[in-house]
């Protein structure tokens, strides 16, 4: 007889290493059916995440045995950096499906207050284990009980899945022993992939962007300001094709760094001008912002602290004249518009969080 009907594990796993088997161990040791939540799983891959969520389920399961893997489930979440409750949400709707699956119905009537007793009578935990600051998700569930593990604290310091990427991008061999052997395996054949090529360029050029952008004699890494551009026109969007690292290749707003003696709205301006060859005139953008908003996620960008300056834009061409003209220009290299309910589509090419900005302002009124 298990503990729960439901365990619940929530996590990246990017990759899953030696302390995430023993979370998911537990979760199955205690419940009748454990669902494996994945986060980050609309991320662009990049050095961060370079597995998708196919990739880490596929990976996870080789570690458990069929009746194991029987009672597992996996379940794809997308990251909301600047709206933790949908963040939240996600997971909670994620649960109460697994539960309701749980459920037997017996054939009677839906009741909804009846309903909803019986799924609040499917005992649930969240599993998981205290980290570091990166664990406060585990203390915003209180609907559900709570199953810690504990693990030499040592251990636990040294053994994180950041280590890992950076041993594995690094070619140090060490990453091997940090993780399942059916893991290893698995990352042995990634490594052989166009894609892993491609992490690795881009963890070069990372570090190396990094050592050259060092303060000198400062205690401290430097803070980058950005701006972007959220342009649309009759039901399109306006973006770029990154033509260089990081992000080679993929789909971005128009923006960049803001340089000295420039404020933030003219570099706007400037940088979407350059950067798609569009043509409007200078006076007409600027009479077109609509909104401003700060994106400052700590973890937003692989390249340091970087904090961004988002321009709503909106414009309003003549139906005769169709869409203003574009074209690729300076770092980007391509510029087109794209139809706004093709969003959804395209979410996980997207550089950085610049979907989750892009969707800050169209899923306000008016970009407010």
């Amino acid at each position: 007889m298990k503990n729960y009907r439901l365990t619940v594990v929530i996590g990246r796993f990017q990759p899953f290493h030696l302390i995430h088997q023993q979370l998911v161990e537990k979760a199955l040791e205690i419940g009748e059916r454990t669902v494996v939540i994945l986060g980050s799983a609309k991320r662009a891959a990049n050095i961060k995440n370079p597995f998708t969520p196919a990739q880490r389920e596929e990976m996870i399961r080789a570690c458990f045995s069929k009746e194991d893997n029987a009672r597992l489930a996996f379940k794809p979440l997308r990251d909301y950096p600047y709206n933790e409750n949908n963040w939240v949400s996600e997971v909670q709707n994620i649960v109460r499906n697994e539960q309701e699956a749980l459920l037997d119905h017996d054939g009677e009537e839906f009741e909804p207050v009846r309903h909803n007793i019986l799924l609040g009578n499917i005992k649930t935990t969240l599993v998981g284990h205290y980290k570091d600051s990166s664990s406060y998700y585990l203390r915003v569930f209180p609907q559900w009980q709570f199953e810690e593990i504990y693990t030499d604290k040592k251990i636990s310091r040294t053994l994180n899945a950041t280590d890992i990427r950076e041993l594995l991008f690094t070619d140090n061999d060490e990453w091997s022993k940090l993780v399942p052997k059916p893991v290893a395996k698995y990352i042995d054949d990634f490594k052989k992939s166009n894609v892993f090529d491609d992490l690795k360029k881009e963890h070069a050029f990372l570090a190396n962007y990094k050592a050259n952008t060092k303060f000198v004699s400062a205690n401290f890494p430097p803070t980058f300001v950005t701006t972007d551009a959220v342009v649309v026109a009759r039901g399109h969007i306006l973006l770029v094709r990154r033509g260089f690292q990081p992000g080679l290749g993929q789909l971005a707003l128009p923006g960049g760094f803001v340089p000295q003696g420039v404020r933030l709205k003219d570099n706007a301006v400037k940088e979407l001008r350059e950067e798609t060859c569009i043509n409007v005139d200078t006076s007409v953008l600027r009479r077109a912002i609509k909104a401003q908003e700060v994106f400052d996620d700590p973890d937003r960008s692989q390249r340091g602290r970087t904090i961004t300056h988002a321009f709503y834009f909106e414009l309003f061409p003549k139906l005769e004249d169709g869409l203003p003209l574009v074209k690729g220009g300076d770092d980007a290299a391509k510029a087109f518009w794209l139809p706004i309910s093709a969003l959804g589509d395209v979410e996980h090419e997207f550089f950085e969080d610049h979907y989750d900005i892009v969707r800050y302002f169209l899923d306000s009124p008016r970009g407010e």
